[in-house]
This record gives C-alpha cells, sequence and structure tokens, in this order.
C-alpha cells in the first residue's frame, strides 16, 4: 500500500460499567468526537473500529485484533482514540502499545481528550501516570462489582443475564424466575432419569436420540442471544456436561445460589468455581422444579454409581447399597458379556481381592437378591399402608433403642479416636525432644514417627465420617410418616428400579449361607429401610397386633 492510501483508524471501546454510566461513553459520542477531531486536522482514509461491551482489562476483542491485523499488515498510519481509557485499563498492556509496539510499526497513536500525540515527544510525559490510574480506576471499579454481585446474590437475585435452563425472566419480579413451560419437563425428566439409574453421558445420549433442543441453541432461538458455546450446526446434540450442570444446580430445588464462580482478578477473567460453603444460597426464593428427596436421591445415587463397563448397558441395580455381613465391604457384582444373565451374582469385595482367610464370599445371584428384595419391600409397604397406627408405633418403640445403641456406639468410637489423637500428637514432642538430646537415634525416630503419623492421618480421615454419620441418626432418628406417605405414593411395585430402591432401602447386608455351596440352605438378608431402619417379619407384627387385640376382646 502506498503511503497515502493508509488507514487512520478511529478506535472506541464501551464496557457495561462504561455504559452504566450514561451517554459520554457511548460508541455513537466517541465516533461522533473522533470524526469531528480527523476532519478538523485533515485526516483522510477514516475508518472507524469499535468494541461494545468489552472490559478495558480484556485485550482479546474482535475489532481490536482486527486493528492489529491491519497493523501487521502496514495498512494503517494513524490511530486515535478518545482517551487512553479507550484503548485500555491495563497499566502494562498499554504501555507495550504506546510505548513500543506502535513505535516499532510506524503508528501515530492520538488520544484526543488526554492531549497525547506520539507525534510530539512533550506531549507523552504524563501517558505512564494516565496508564497507572486508569488501571487503578478498573481494580476500583472490580471491588463496587463484587460487592454490588454479593449485594444482589444476597437479595436472591439471580446474576447473570441467562436464567436457568428450565425457568425463564419473571415479568412481574426483578430479577427473578418463573418455570419455562417448555423446558421444566425436561429438567424433571433428567433428574428422574437419573434417579432410574441413568449416568449424565446416557441421558444425554437420550435426549440427543429424542432431539431436544440443548440450553444454548434453546435459549438462542427464543431470544436471539449467543453464548460462547453456541453450535448452531448441532441444535440437538447434549454433552454429559450440560447434564451435570443441571443436577448440580440447586435452583431448581427452588433456591437461590449466588457467587457460584468468579474470576482470579480484574486482569484475568478465568472463571473460579467457588467451594459450596463460599457461596450464598438464598431459599425459597422461586417455585422448585425437583423435591428435596429427589434431590438427595439423585446426589447419593451419581455419589455411589460407579461407571459400567461399555459391554454392559443396564447399571448397577444395586451399586452402593450391598455389603457383606460380616467384614462390612461391598458385595461387588459379577456378570460377563459371555456369561446367562441368571448366572450373575455377587460376593464379598474382601474375599475376591485377600481370600477365603479373611472372609468367605458371601455368594448370592442377583435375580435371587432382587426377588428377596422386592418381596420384602411390597410386603412391608403393604403394611405401612394397610396397618398405618400400628406401624408407626412399632417403627417408633423400636427405633428408640436400636438408634440409642448406634448412637451410643458412634459416640465411643469419636471420644476414643479424639484421645488416641491427642496421645499421638504426645507422644511425637517426646520423640522428637527425645531424638534432639540423643536418647532416640535418627533411623527410630524416622520409623517411629512415621508410624505416629500414618496412625493419626487414618484417624483424623476417620472421625469426619464418624461424625457425619452420628449428626445424621441424630437429624433422623425416625420418620415414619415420610415411608408411609412413600409406601401410599407407590402402592404397585411391579419391579424394582434403582429410584425406588433408593427412595426406601438404606442398605442390604447379605449374611454367608449356613451350608457352602448348597442351594437350599439359608441364608441371612437384613435390609435397612430409609426413615424407618431395619423391619422385622411382617407377619410376626401383625401377629402380636392379633394377639394383643384377641386379649383385648377377652378382657
Amino acid at each position: 500500500m502506498a503511503n497515502q492510501e493508509k488507514y487512520t483508524i478511529l478506535y472506541g471501546r464501551l464496557s457495561q460499567e462504561d455504559d452504566l454510566k450514561g451517554d459520554s461513553n457511548s460508541i455513537q459520542n466517541q465516533r461522533l468526537l473522533l470524526e469531528k477531531y480527523a476532519k478538523e486536522n485533515g485526516f483522510t482514509n477514516v475508518k472507524f473500529l469499535y468494541d461494545d461491551g468489552y472490559s478495558g482489562t480484556n485485550f482479546n476483542r474482535p475489532s481490536w485484533n482486527e486493528l492489529l491485523g491491519l497493523i501487521e499488515q502496514d495498512q494503517v498510519e494513524t490511530l486515535i482514540v478518545k482517551d487512553l481509557s479507550r484503548l485500555g485499563r491495563e497499566y502494562l498492556q498499554v504501555g507495550y502499545y504506546t510505548e513500543i509496539f506502535f513505535p516499532q510499526k510506524g503508528i501515530r497513536f492520538i488520544a484526543v481528550n488526554d492531549g497525547v500525540d506520539s507525534l510530539y515527544e512533550s506531549s507523552n510525559d504524563f501517558t505512564p501516570m494516565r496508564n497507572w490510574f486508569n488501571e487503578l480506576h478498573a481494580k476500583d471499579s472490580s471491588k463496587k462489582v463484587r460487592a454490588v454481585k454479593r449485594m444482589q446474590a444476597e437479595r436472591g437475585e439471580i446474576l447473570g443475564g441467562r436464567p436457568p435452563y428450565g425457568y425463564r425472566r419473571d415479568e412481574s419480579v426483578r430479577k427473578g424466575i418463573v418455570p419455562d413451560e417448555e423446558t421444566a419437563p425436561i429438567v424433571q425428566r433428567i433428574f428422574s432419569l437419573c434417579a432410574g439409574g441413568k449416568g449424565p453421558n446416557q441421558i444425554a445420549r437420550i435426549l440427543t436420540q429424542e432431539q431436544v433442543l440443548n440450553p444454548t441453541n434453546y435459549y438462542y432461538r427464543r431470544t436471539g442471544a449467543e453464548h460462547k458455546s453456541l453450535d448452531t450446526s448441532s441444535p440437538y446434540r447434549w454433552t454429559s456436561s450440560s447434564v451435570t450442570g443441571i443436577l448440580d444446580n440447586r435452583t431448581y430445588l427452588g433456591h437461590m445460589p449466588g457467587l457460584r464462580t468468579t474470576t482470579l482478578s480484574y486482569k484475568n477473567k478465568k472463571a473460579v468455581y467457588h467451594d459450596e460453603s463460599e457461596q450464598i444460597l438464598v431459599k425459597n426464593t422461586h417455585e422448585a422444579l425437583i423435591t428435596q428427596e429427589q434431590w438427595d436421591l439423585v446426589q447419593e445415587l451419581r455419589q455411589r454409581k460407579k461407571r459400567t463397563p461399555k459391554q454392559m448397558e443396564e447399571p448397577n441395580l444395586f451399586s452402593g447399597l450391598v455389603f457383606c455381613a460380616d467384614c462390612g465391604k461391598p458385595l461387588v457384582l459379577h456378570r460377563a458379556y459371555t456369561m446367562e444373565a441368571v448366572k450373575n451374582n455377587f460376593m464379598c469385595y474382601t474375599y475376591k481381592k485377600r481370600g477365603k482367610e479373611v472372609c468367605s464370599s458371601h455368594y448370592i445371584r442377583e435375580h435371587d437378591l432382587i426377588r428377596i428384595i422386592l418381596d420384602d419391600l411390597r410386603r412391608v409397604t403393604h403394611f405401612a399402608r394397610q396397618k398405618e397406627v400400628l406401624f408407626a408405633e412399632y417403627i417408633n418403640r423400636k427405633n428408640s433403642f436400636e438408634l440409642r445403641k448406634e448412637m451410643n456406639g458412634l459416640q465411643r468410637e469419636l471420644d476414643a479416636a479424639k484421645r488416641r489423637d491427642s496421645e499421638l500428637t504426645s507422644l511425637f514432642k517426646r520423640l522428637y525432644e527425645d531424638n534432639l538430646l540423643g536418647r532416640v537415634t535418627n533411623e527410630q525416630f524416622r520409623m517411629l514417627s512415621a508410624d505416629y503419623n500414618d496412625e493419626q492421618k487414618a484417624l483424623r480421615e476417620a472421625m469426619p465420617i464418624k461424625e457425619t454419620r452420628l449428626q445424621k441418626l441424630v437429624d433422623s432418628a425416625s420418620n415414619v410418616d415420610a415411608f408411609i406417605q412413600r409406601a401410599k405414593q407407590y402402592t404397585e411395585i411391579r419391579e424394582l428400579t434403582p429410584e425406588i430402591l433408593r427412595l426406601f432401602i438404606a442398605r442390604i447386608e447379605v449374611g454367608e449361607k449356613s451350608t457352602k455351596y448348597s442351594r437350599t440352605a439359608e441364608q441371612a438378608i437384613r435390609i435397612v429401610y430409609r426413615d424407618v431402619g431395619i423391619m422385622d417379619s411382617v407377619e410376626q407384627v401383625a401377629a402380636e397386633d392379633a394377639e394383643n387385640t384377641e386379649q383385648e376382646n377377652i378382657a
């Protein structure tokens, strides 16, 4: 390009924060000012470029990148901006462009309102100071924005521009949301599929096959607003991450989680997720799409669910529920692609890994366990529906003793663990002193200290688990009413599903057969029902009730 054909670039930038301050920094205002300046000062072949909605600390802007491309192609002679802050608010980056890059490329740089013109050296004396003040302004603005976002989160307002999938903006409430009639049922179905044993990948495949619009494309078609992950060429392709994002979002409980993400700094806009303890959760701010019970069930299932081998499409129905009655380890499901389904079986994890010297097999076939659990579940739920008062009285009487026994046992274990932890700390201190005084050799110190540290580490890992279990027992000692309501809801249980299993059952313990390898030998199965604990034989309870009734009639 000949020199006279090079561009005079007029560049404007507007951030969201600038937009809130009024019209003085608007793109239109900047354009009028720059065109007037260019005309009055004889600049020709003018080209206006602008970036609307971009922070001054972000230099990855579309028009800015276009400008840099033109400069690299030697098509720019002069760059004019309203002021240095329009170029950017990052001190080092702006300094690099004005002090190094533009001079190297032979670009004349003018900041109109700041009186900066690189053609005249004296006009640049205060440029570094102005850049520094512009960056301080960006830093201060970032603090103010964070403070405003925290206040909005504490009020339970939705943060960001796009409502969660399944909701839409509430026109009657500022920054409120209401269920979206089109997508709310899809969210509910996603939770239902997960409760039924489907993982995020499986759910994503189902939604893709059924040609359900994915969240970004649905929002784009409804509002015209784009998103960085928008792919209009595959509008029906769901990903496991999209499903996981929905399953992790407590908004669907009717609560508003705030400050879920932040940025590293006002300079680095990379998103960082906050831990739940650092988030703000305002409860009951809008209509829920799922119940707390559904949420708890799904989260528990996702924690326990193991990845299913590709050749095994159906997940383990009892994943995370079945344990060895003797060693307490899980029972492992053994099935193979070449094996008949009727031969699928469970065996003790300890037995499989360490052999019969440590534990026995506790072998039970999968279809037998399904039959036993289904039969007992039907009988218990039928009894809970038909004899509500008797059922509640029996469970409350039984659980009051069993819960106290387990809670006392856990408390004793915790107290012992805390005492031992304190002892180990004292032992380590004495060992350290003895080593310094020469009473214990370095080799002895290393061996003993390693043993003490390992034991203490194991104790400190186990104590929070025991404390959580104890608190759970205290909080949910016995909720018979919840169990009875579920029994009324599921009046006809035709088959076992992961959802039904986890709604009613907390744990299954399988004992060893009284006679090994015998198909007819007795085998104890201990079923711990959710909210009511272990349920003795229904017939036994009913018989006791009948006997009591008969005695009352005789009397």
